[in-house]
């Protein structure tokens, strides 16, 4: 098909049905109660929904909408009914609250040490909180909490590795700013490689006799790994927006989406859900899908040309989901709840089929990773620089957690 759109086949429709009639009755609607940590010290609460079949499916992640100065979190109208219906089809889900929000404000004391977070209230007072609220977030800080997907993807790897899930085909689902949050982590993941530790001992001299210094560690690149975005295999944006807490990013926000959609052995496939009523995002929407997928266009008007059928493309997942509504980000789940389960993300994660990529276990605690900013090649990989060191985003004994990304080198300015 040329654009995946709103109106799906009958044959689809069928296919669907029988799909959902195959899912084994082992297939629980429970959730668990889930607490992990970012690597600057916040805990974040949410729930996972474990798939009965976690090796064969996809590993979701929910990310909220929220408005600056009002909040947001993942209790919002939809958010448990498309959690629950996900599980349902097989696949495994992860939705959290983002830090300062809901039941993510918990905080231990290194978190009063990183630089990104003196700015706030807390950093100044002697005796440092032990929880944070969104309230007490400037605009410019906001862009931090792309650290706590960060931690949500580590999170997955921890339960792919233990079996419990398959990171290795990582779903987005955002709404709002919440999207555009996603935006921002996936374009960063693109930048993110598997590294091997150096150490390089640093002489020291006295009287010009050198002698062995203490040992300075660098992370080395290893490019015969894929770039760890390699692991996405869709997003879908509900009201995707060009603002962060009110800050406008238009500019950044293509720039991001086209880098995840780069032409690659596997092209990330991106919906747009909109409601028509609401112009101003539903304009955005569609620009930024053309963004990614220039041959896009809605119906066209009496007399313009239509374009020809072409074959099956790379990008037969890439389109949009429309809905005559003034409904804005989760909200539009009401409406486009079922569509999105049973006619996007079935056929996509259908087993047998070139999508899906083959569980392997991570290792990731026992993993090294470095950023590698500036412009991606022709391939879709950053470029590494002659000396093969990078920005390093995690060491081993970091264990599972990455560390803050630098968002001025994605085009973020405070």
């Amino acid at each position: 098909m040329t654009n995946f759109t709103l109106k799906a086949s009958s044959l689809t429709l069928i296919l669907s049905f029988f799909t959902m009639l195959a899912i084994p009755a082992s297939a629980k609607a429970e959730s668990e109660e889930i607490n992990f940590k970012t690597h600057d010290g916040v805990s974040l609460k949410g729930k996972f929904y474990p798939s009965a079949k976690p090796k064969d499916g996809a590993s979701i992640i929910l990310l909220h909408d929220f408005t600056f100065r009002k909040g947001g979190d993942s209790s919002q109208d939809g958010w448990e009914k498309l959690a629950l219906d996900l599980q349902a089809a097989g696949q495994s889900v992860l939705s959290f609250d983002f830090r300062g929000h809901g039941k993510s404000v918990g905080v231990t004391p290194n978190f009063w040490l990183q630089l990104h977070n003196s700015g706030l209230p807390g950093a100044k007072m002697p005796n440092k909180p032990t929880k944070i609220n969104f309230s007490e977030f400037t605009a410019g800080y906001y862009p931090n909490l792309v650290n706590d997907i960060a931690a949500a993807k580590s999170f997955l790897d921890i339960k792919n590795d233990d079996g419990e899930a398959n990171s290795s085909n990582i779903i987005v689902i955002g709404a709002g700013e919440g999207a555009t949050l996603g935006a921002l982590w996936m374009a960063s993941e693109w930048r993110r490689l598997s590294c091997e530790v150096v150490e390089v001992v640093q002489n020291t001299g006295i009287l010009n006799l050198k002698a062995p210094g203490p040992k300075r560690v660098n992370l080395k690149a290893m490019p015969s790994v894929d770039p760890e975005g390699s692991a996405q295999l869709a997003a879908i944006w509900l009201s995707i927006s060009p603002t962060i807490a009110g800050k406008n990013y238009s500019t950044q926000v293509p720039l991001w989406l086209k880098d995840i959609t780069m032409p690659r052995n596997r092209r990330v496939q991106m919906l747009f859900v909109t409601g028509e009523d609401d112009k101003a995002r539903d304009d955005f929407s569609v620009k930024m899908l053309k963004t990614v997928k220039p041959t896009f266009s809605r119906e066209k008007k009496a007399g313009e040309t239509k374009p020809k059928a072409g074959a099956k493309s790379d990008q037969d997942f890439t389109g949009e989901f429309k809905y005559k509504s003034k409904s804005v980000g989760s909200k539009l789940l009401e409406d486009a709840n079922e569509n999105i389960v049973k006619n996007y993300i079935t056929p996509i994660t259908k087993k047998g089929d070139n999508n899906l990529r083959t569980f392997s276990r991570k290792k990731i605690e026992d993993a090294s990773f470095s950023w590698f900013f500036g412009p991606l090649d022709k391939t879709g990989n950053p470029t590494i620089p002659p000396t093969m060191m990078g920005f390093p985003a995690k060491f081993t004994y970091d264990q599972d957690r990455i560390q803050p990304l630098p968002v001025r080198f994605m085009g973020i300015v405070n």
